[in-house]
């Protein structure tokens, strides 16, 4: 065994191994785990020069990974406006304070508004009410799921939408009752808003994946998988992996935006891959290996993909973006590559297409462990539960989703179709693992609410007493090798991260309370004490 370069000593470590093993200390040489045991075997590996750190009788967890967030829009958060959580009143307020210095082009942008969540009124916005506060600069407000958003009437003007254009094919411009615009556009009728914002320049995306990280370790996390990425990020992102600047560790994928012909999506493809698959650079800190497509919307918005119409909107099957042939044609050339495959599917109709295509795909073209995943999985026909485990397909899943959901999703889905959503239990009782994420900005990136979700099936308020749904709730066992073994699992990560073993790579947290003993309801509360990536102490509460 190496030197060590530091040890230790007196902690309460959950491994987080096969058998969810605990020690009291642990060395570490080089990026690594070195020794992993009692107090007195990590001590007699140290010289009388190795540091020695006594944690006091302090929990320690590996690293946690969100196995789904989107890096730059968690960043952005910082730099346009952030309205998640507020009410419509307060939202308003803000644009037309934006409105006092905006310049003459520039559009006011922001993200976070969830109309389920407003207590004055649930019902989507009008450009009207952004009119009134901002009269002659655009505005462009995503909704917190990001499959929506609420445009005011000089931002649809600049991108040439008027009462009479068309829907798109997966997507949807709302209209009132006497069909003059409402306001609001989801999934692909947001492209022409997308394409005339200005993109962000290479410093802005350097600051905001910066700030992003500064959060991330504050709460533990270590590694992240960004559930979809351009070319030109990737390469800013590498400037700061050469200058030692980012010390998070990514597994990205290449994000497929809108409806692009064949030719444009092997176009833009090869830029992306001509760098070739990069898998475990700057010291394991960056790897892009995989393809990302969504196949629906979402629920608040009503545009996930179902089998039958929404309970609270006949005639309203949400938006599928493509055709069964179509789905086929753009992923057989990325599964024939060797690259994973993630789907975005919320509802039942959409990931029954994704299992019938990567059903297809490996049939025509057999690859063993090519791990596709299906990003939420969200609301699933009973039927196609266990194709899952059979077709080697992993359930990525984002447990803080309960907190807001639960409020809506029975009503838009009705309690039939409510015996396969959200079903963890289901799913792991059948043999799945189910990495976990919190799909920031969709919902905060803290892992410890998302955790608390898993486990007590209630929102951060503790309600609905007694939990919602409660048979289909983790164990805290379980809800941690969400955020560590299995995440690490779905990046084909699992031999280097996820666990405080030999040879593993030394990321590690510790925390304030015992996660696995302490009330439920405290989980949430869970404040992390220090934060380690490779050794190298990147956070210090």
């Amino acid at each position: 065994m190496r030197e060590l370069d530091i040890a230790y000593i007196n902690g309460k470590v959950y491994t987080v191994d096969q058998k969810f093993s605990t020690a009291t200390a642990f060395g570490i040489s080089d990026d690594r785990f070195a020794i992993v045991g009692t107090d007195q075997e990590v001590l007699a590996h140290c010289t009388p020069e190795t540091p020695v750190v006594d944690l006091k009788g302090q929990v320690v967890l590996p690293g946690l990974t969100d196995a789904h967030l989107h890096v730059t829009g968690t960043g952005a958060l910082k730099l346009e406006l952030n309205i998640v959580g507020k009410q419509k009143q307060e939202i308003l307020d803000m644009v037309a304070e934006a409105y006092k210095t905006v310049k003459p082009g520039e559009w006011i942008v922001g993200r976070g508004w969830i109309n389920d969540e407003w207590t004055d009124c649930t019902d989507f916005p009008c450009k009207e009410e952004l009119d009134a506060v901002a009269p002659d600069a655009p505005v462009y407000l995503k909704r917190g799921c990001g499959h929506g958003a609420w445009a005011n009437s000089k931002a649809f003007e600049i991108v040439g939408i008027t009462d009479d254009t068309p829907s798109p094919v997966g997507g949807e411009i709302m209209k009132k009752p006497d069909g003059t615009l409402l306001g609001i556009v989801t999934d692909q009728a947001q492209d022409p808003f997308n394409k005339a914002i200005p993109p962000y320049t290479k410093e802005q995306i350097q600051k905001i994946a910066m700030l992003a990280q500064e959060g991330f370790f504050e709460v533990g996390i270590t590694s992240v998988h960004d559930a979809g990425s351009f070319d030109y990020w990737a390469d800013a992102w590498e400037e700061l992996y050469q200058q030692k600047l980012l010390k998070m560790r990514m597994y990205i994928s290449l994000r497929v935006v809108g409806r692009p012909s064949y030719e444009e999506l092997l176009e833009y493809s090869k830029r992306f891959y001509d760098r070739g698959m990069r898998i475990g650079a700057y010291d394991n800190r960056l790897t892009y290996r995989a393809y990302k497509i969504s196949g629906d919307g979402s629920l608040g918005s009503r545009s996930a993909w179902m089998l039958d119409d929404y309970s609270d909107a006949p005639g309203n099957k949400g938006c599928g973006k493509w055709t069964d042939e179509e789905l086929y044609n753009l992923l057989y050339p990325a599964h024939r590559a060797g690259f994973q495959i993630w789907y975005h599917g919320i509802g039942d109709a959409a990931c029954r297409q994704a299992l019938d295509c990567f059903e297809r795909l490996q049939s025509e073209w057999p690859r063993p462990d090519c791990r596709h995943r299906i990003e939420h999985s969200q609301c699933l026909a009973p039927e196609d539960i266990g194709r899952y485990k059979q077709l080697g397909v992993i359930p990525t899943h984002q447990t803080v989703f309960l907190r807001t959901d639960k409020r809506v999703a029975e009503l838009r889905w009705g309690k039939e179709r409510m015996k396969g959503a959200y079903a963890w239990r289901t799913l792991i009782d059948q043999g799945n693992v189910i990495p976990n994420g919190t799909d920031s900005p969709v919902e905060n990136f803290n892992p410890f609410v998302s955790m608390y979700c898993a486990v007590a099936r209630k929102d951060e308020h503790g309600l609905p007493e007694g939990g919602w749904y409660p048979e289909e709730a983790m164990t805290r066992e379980e809800a941690i090798r969400s955020y560590t073994t299995w995440a690490a699992y779905a990046a084909f990560e699992e031999h280097i991260k996820g666990s405080i073993e030999l040879g593993k790579l030394a990321d590690f947290i510790v925390i304030d309370r015992d996660i696995m003993t302490c009330p439920e309801d405290e989980i949430k509360n869970i404040q992390v004490l220090q934060t380690v990536v490779g050794g190298e102490t990147v956070y210090t509460k």
